[in-house]
């Protein structure tokens, strides 16, 4: 018979892995869906105006409405594409923003891997498990929805989230403490400030804070490598792209909500310390003490299996400061986001707003499990860090993969679907004529975008959203045609 101590660690290795595929399936089965992705007015309202005046309108949107240079570049070089061919490029287009996001752990993989001894498989599997988590969590723990499938929407925010779980990376595997490492977690910071409102507002409270603490230790005298300028340049960058959104854009939103927190501050910021609240215990709108539980008893999985999976990994647990910094970074970026739209609109707009704040949750998450391994015994079982940390993530894979998968179902039996009524909706408005039809789509449970509402409509129509559809095609006359499911 084989000594069950011989076998322990292969058992260990199997729940690992096991873990380790499953994340990786989940993973690859949300990306496959990029291409049932759809435009919405935006789309056909920007890339028409890249069409008729491309440097005019993009400086006007980079310097009055938007100024989010980062963002509106790729939608630009996204524009002239279309433009060009003539095709929407809808898969393209999302599957290179997604590679952004699932290139950071690699990223700091590879820079882990030239400081490490070649003999890291161990290691390297619980680092993998780690980083490829969060990223499965990103799409698990809530509606991925405009966030991950709407081609503008993830130009600023998918972008933004990539930007800043890049920057994290470069922290957690305490990477900023070399030359390299921090020119990446830099350009990061640079990258998410010009991506978006929410990425401007991360990198000046990180940079400010940073700075803060580096004071600190100065006057206390902690010796420390870390350098000024990495911090400095991202937070000054963002402070300039924070200053044109308040000068230009602020002052001209309306109210979309008849609420008394609609350009008054105070009454905003006391509004958005609830929500905010709200979002940290459970995703979604709706507050209930079965989805409280549900989403502490996930968040509290997810925790311990960051925390046992890095001490398994072998790798230096980052500096206190740093996570503290990073984290109320998290925190304050989510608080203003909330409050911004209250004070903006009057209350909540915009799903894709609530995606990427719950993707800060789960970053927040991450990094307090990484800081709770500042806290261990001093001699420790390595064996049993990594039992915990494969029963951990598989609870975690539990809570969230099954109710998952009725929803991936749906969408990709309506898969082929989605894109023959595109073709159908593009072919018509390329054709010669005035009038054109457009097929709607069936609804998506994971790839969830906007769906025009059926009708006639021409120049003359009320609604600017089905204006920007004719112009785009050179139509007066469009009709939506709504999806009928056919029943065998």
């Amino acid at each position: 018979m084989k000594d069950s101590r011989s076998v322990e660690p292969n058992v260990r290795r199997l729940l690992a892995c096991i873990s380790f595929v499953v994340l990786l399936v989940t993973i690859a089965l949300h990306f496959g869906l990029v291409d049932v992705g759809q435009w919405t007015n935006d789309e056909f309202g920007i890339i028409a105006s890249y069409r008729d005046k491309p440097w005019p309108a993009l400086c006007d949107r980079v310097m009055r409405w938007s100024p989010r240079p980062v963002s509106e570049l790729l939608i630009w070089i996204y524009a002239w594409l279309v433009n060009l061919t003539h095709k929407p490029f809808i898969g393209i287009f999302l599957g290179l923003l997604w590679l952004m996001l699932l290139s950071t752990p690699l990223i700091a993989f590879l820079q882990l891997r030239m400081r490490f001894s070649r003999d890291w498989r161990g290691p390297s599997l619980y680092f993998s498990i780690f980083a490829w988590q969060l990223t499965a969590l990103f799409l698990l723990e809530h509606s991925p929805g405009e966030l991950f499938y709407w081609p503008v929407g993830a130009a600023a925010y998918l972008t933004t989230l990539s930007a800043i779980t890049l920057c994290f990376f470069q922290l957690a595997c305490n990477l900023t403490e070399h030359h390299g490492g921090r020119i990446i977690a830099a350009l990061s910071l640079v990258f998410a400030a010009g991506s978006s409102e929410t990425g401007a507002f991360f990198t000046l409270v990180f940079g400010c804070l940073s700075l803060i603490g580096m004071s600190v230790d100065k006057v206390v005298g902690t010796v420390c490598n870390r350098k000024i300028l990495w911090h400095l340049i991202p937070a000054l960058f963002a402070l300039g792209l924070f200053g044109l959104l308040l000068h230009n854009r602020a002052r001209t939103q309306e109210a979309l909500f008849p609420n008394p927190e609609y350009h008054n501050l105070y009454i905003s910021l006391k509004a958005a310390l609830g929500q905010t609240l709200k979002e940290y215990l459970v995703s979604g709108h709706r507050l209930s003490t079965r989805g409280i539980l549900l989403g502490l008893l996930l968040k509290a999985c997810f925790f311990l299996a960051v925390r046992y999976c890095w001490l398994s990994s072998g790798i230096k647990v980052p500096r206190k400061q740093v996570l503290i910094i990073f984290a109320l970074s998290v925190v304050a970026t989510n608080y203003f986001s909330i409050a911004a739209s209250y004070y903006g609109y009057g209350g909540l707009t915009n799903s894709w707003h609530e995606e990427l704040r719950q993707c800060m949750v789960m970053l927040f998450v991450a990094t307090m499990g990484l800081f709770s391994c500042h806290y261990r015994p001093r001699i420790r079982n390595e064996r049993r860090g990594e039992w915990l940390a494969a029963l951990f993530v598989l609870a975690t894979v539990i809570l969230l993969v099954p109710r998952r998968c009725t929803a991936l179902i749906h969408d990709y039996r309506n898969y082929t679907v989605c894109i023959e009524n595109r073709n159908k909706s593009w072919a018509s408005g390329l054709a010669d004529g005035n009038t054109m039809i457009w097929f709607s789509p069936p609804t998506g449970q994971v790839a969830n975008t906007l769906i025009f509402p059926p009708g006639t409509y021409d120049l003359e129509s009320q609604n600017a959203d089905y204006v920007h559809i004719m112009h785009f095609f050179n139509k007066s006359v469009l009709e939506i045609r709504p999806y009928i499911e056919k029943y065998d």
